[in-house]
């Protein structure tokens, strides 16, 4: 009974998903808008030979949309297939949430993590949205669960685990803390119950199992930029401790203005070390505080996650469980250099779901054992008393945890589903009015270079998407235009939302001379001008 529980909860899990998912046809201006511009144009990249452009993280995401793109056919609908990776990939979460916690604790602490992680926080959006959040989250997941199942051989473990992080680190570089968690975990924690010789050796087989899983990406991106560890992920650091120099900005506005100051890890590390110094604990703390704050999952379970973890260390299983605490604290040390966002600590909140739900199953063994008041003196001649006490006990065991984590996941899914109706409420419809507009002039597929804040119409397009330009003034726009010729320009809530003063330019009646307004839409508002030859 126990095992098709968690399978009837994914097919559950899956039903809900595929109807929220169908009502997503197309990107939002949120996450989304890495899609477009990165995952969507790198898969076509990677699936002609050609190298990819993304420089804030490896290939292992638009690579593996270009190999489901091939194997279904539908290399022409590419969020498609990023939308339902991200389907199954959060069902398949599900289900090692339950392995992974049903290993380290107990079966109905694995089913009681499941429930609540898949309806936590943001995750269920993330779920039906085309992004890489829910596919790193199972490479993470997998590589725990591969780690801590002790039914197979230990070197089938350390072989697999090393492969999995390799394909972790490929699709975020912030992969590299299941390393350093399961380096810990296999030579310091003993996870394997091995001599010390025996640990390093298995240490050694992960380590290298990692390295041959990255290498062909380390080869490639040496071969490109001359380091096999290239990124630009210093510029998000930048962002997060110097942000006086992009007035607080941590958009592509921001890290695109810090690309003109800063060109290492190195030039950010030695700007202003000590304010680093500095700010780094205060921004590892903002990061705890917001675990419980800000949406990630509800309020109780981040309290109830605390006592969860001070409650392992009295568990014979501590080791195992130890290694998750170890894998929670290397991730939240790293994320700390980089801008708080609710999606980066999926994993944390994963892990949360799991302590409480094992913090709840063990007050309740506590409670039973020392709270109840029953035992010797309740003993009764007649036979049917003397069975009360144990049908009493059955109840109270299965019945106060069952309430107790319904009421949590009752809370947990109620903030879970608005923010699904949110998101699925926030689609930028000036999209696919604009693109209809292009495709009635025969303007899409033709390469048009289109200026916008967002790159959803010229990828749709098939066009070329010119960053709008971060100018202060119409004028400054036009001096702008003179030097980059362009064939269109689109003016949405979005681009006057962080460029306030082309206000004007929301209507096309008090366009300048030297912008031709080709087609409009009043509700969203979309402006589409094509600039006059100077």
């Amino acid at each position: 009974m126990k095992f098709w529980l968690p399978l009837f909860l994914c097919l559950a899990h899956l039903s809900f998903l595929v109807m929220a998912a169908r009502q997503h046809p197309f990107g939002t201006y949120a996450t989304e808008t890495d899609f477009y511009h990165y995952y969507a144009p790198d898969a076509e990249r990677l699936a002609a030979g050609q190298f990819p452009a993304n420089p804030f993280q490896g290939p292992g995401y638009p690579a593996f949309i270009a190999l489901l793109a091939k194997l279904t056919g539908n290399s022409q609908n590419l969020f498609a297939v990023g939308k339902w990776l991200s389907v199954f990939c959060a069902v398949a979460c599900g289900w090692l949430v339950y392995r992974l916690f049903a290993q380290v604790f107990s079966q109905w602490v694995g089913l009681a993590a499941q429930a609540l992680a898949i309806v936590s926080g943001e995750f269920l959006p993330f779920s039906i949205s085309a992004t890489t959040d829910v596919f790193f989250l199972l490479l993470c997941l997998a590589t725990l669960v591969v780690l801590t199942n002790d039914r197979w051989h230990v070197l089938t473990r350390s072989l697999l685990a090393g492969a999995l992080t390799g394909a972790a680190y490929v699709t975020r570089y912030n992969g590299l803390f299941l390393l350093a968690s399961g380096l810990c975990g296999i030579v310091l924690l003993d996870l394997f119950v091995l001599a010390w010789r025996e640990r390093l050796r298995y240490g050694v087989i992960f380590l290298g199992m990692f390295l041959l899983a990255a290498s062909p990406w380390m080869i490639a991106n040496a071969r490109q930029h001359g380091s096999p560890f290239f990124n630009t992920n210093y510029l998000n650091i930048a962002t997060e401790f110097f942000p006086e120099l992009v007035k607080g900005e941590v958009n592509q506005d921001a890290t695109r203005a810090l690309a003109e100051r800063f060109h290492s890890f190195g030039e950010v590390l030695r700007y202003d070390p000590a304010r680093l110094l500095k700010k780094y604990p205060a921004n590892l703390w903002e990061s705890l505080r917001n675990i419980v704050k800000e949406g990630l999952l509800n309020r109780w379970l981040a309290w109830l996650a605390l006592i969860g973890a001070v409650l392992v260390w009295f568990d014979r299983r501590a080791r195992v469980a130890l290694m998750l605490e170890i894998a929670a604290i290397v991730y939240l040390l790293l994320m700390a250099l980089n801008h708080w966002e609710t999606r980066y600590y999926f994993f944390v909140m994963v892990l949360c779901a799991g302590l409480a739900a094992y913090a709840v199953m063990r007050l309740v063994e506590w409670i039973e054992r020392y709270g109840t008041g029953s035992g010797s003196d309740s003993v009764h001649s007649d036979a049917r008393d003397s069975e009360a006490p144990g049908r009493y006990r059955s109840l109270y065991r299965i019945g106060v945890p069952l309430v107790l984590l319904g009421v949590l996941w009752i809370a947990a899914f109620r903030q879970g589903n608005k923010q699904l109706r949110e998101f699925l409420s926030n689609h930028p419809l000036e999209v696919p009015a604009t693109i209809s507009y292009l495709q009635s002039t025969g303007q899409c597929g033709a390469g048009k270079r289109i200026v916008t804040r967002k790159p959803h119409v010229p990828y749709l397009c098939r066009g070329e998407w010119v960053f709008f330009p971060q100018v202060d003034s119409i004028e400054a726009l036009r001096a702008w235009l003179q030097q980059n010729p362009v064939d269109y320009l689109l003016i949405s809530q979005r681009e006057l939302k962080e460029r306030k003063k082309l206000r004007p330019l929301g209507d096309p009646a008090k366009a300048p001379a030297w912008l031709k307004p080709v087609w409009s839409n009043a509700e969203p508002l979309a402006v589409l001008y094509q600039p006059n030859a100077p």
